[in-house]
């Protein structure tokens, strides 16, 4: 299967201002199941320069800086990308060492939770946590079912809804709510895991569905990490782990690090997006 990805994004000023300089996550990943085809990046107004970079969490990293006024910022990226299906296990993995969820928190080795730590962070909530214990305990702690049944709960419970606001609530928040958009929701499972001794981590990108002919979008799920297994991906908005239709675009311990654009201006006015994506079968 070959997919073509369209992602358009425009901000526009009132009267011109000066960019800064800007960073921008629009490259997928590299994952074992797709190979990039082709990658197209384009910027108005030109740039002064740019650099592809890596970040400091493997992400693709492109730098634009500018050196003229201007009254928009367009970014048109096309993306193509060749799907193997067979080349992706979702649960194609044996933890190691097999632990179980429970009383104790999750444990990793020393040297592991010296890294992870920022993606174990959370502010604790007895309402998130009771939550999450209680599919615990019906799953008898094992691992994958416990996460299967959150993963699933979510789903369910919680009404999807679109948002284009760019301040996300807390996680606290959306469990009252009991709706938010795939961020949010990814942000809460985020807090739930976490509380559970698991470290997790948000993924900004792209989701194909085949039942789809548009309202595509960037979408955004979760990752744990699982001793033996690596990052396991997890969608709440869907309630299924991932599968080789996510395209990941970037990866980070914290939600404002995925943003697709990042960077200021200088200019005392108020900036204007709009975006657009589409994905299609070529």
């Amino acid at each position: 299967m070959r997919l073509k990805i369209r992602h358009f994004t425009r901000y526009n000023y009132p009267k011109k201002i000066f960019l800064e300089p800007h960073y921008l996550h629009f490259k997928p990943l590299t994952r074992p199941y797709y190979h990039l085809e082709d990658f197209v990046l384009k910027v108005h107004p030109h740039y002064s320069g740019i650099s592809e970079r890596i970040g400091l969490e493997d992400n693709h990293i492109f730098q634009a800086w500018f050196n003229e006024l201007t009254d928009h910022l367009e970014i048109d990226v096309s993306i193509v990308v060749t799907i193997d299906s067979e080349a992706y296990k979702p649960l194609g993995f044996i933890m190691d060492p097999h632990q179980i969820l429970g009383n104790q928190n999750f444990s990793y080795s020393d040297d592991t939770r010296d890294y992870i730590k920022p993606f174990l962070a959370c502010n604790e909530s007895d309402d998130l946590s009771a939550f999450f214990s209680q599919i615990i305990k019906e799953n008898d702690g094992e691992v994958i079912p416990c996460l299967s049944g959150l993963v699933e709960k979510i789903y369910k419970l919680w009404e999807h809804k679109i948002v284009e606001d760019e301040n996300m609530p807390e996680p606290i928040s959306c469990f009252s709510d009991r709706k938010g958009s795939c961020r949010d929701l990814a942000w809460m499972m985020i807090a739930m895991l976490r509380m559970a001794g698991l470290a997790s981590r948000y993924v900004s990108g792209y989701a194909y569905n085949e039942e789809l002919e548009t309202g595509h979008e960037l979408h955004a799920w979760v990752e744990t990490y699982l001793p033996g297994a690596g990052w396991v991906g997890l969608d709440p908005s869907s309630g299924l782990f991932t599968h080789y239709l996510y395209i990941p675009v970037a990866t980070s311990y914290h939600p404002s690090n995925t943003m697709p654009v990042i960077g200021n201006y200088r200019g005392n006015v108020k900036s204007k997006m709009e975006t657009s994506v589409s994905i299609e079968q070529v």
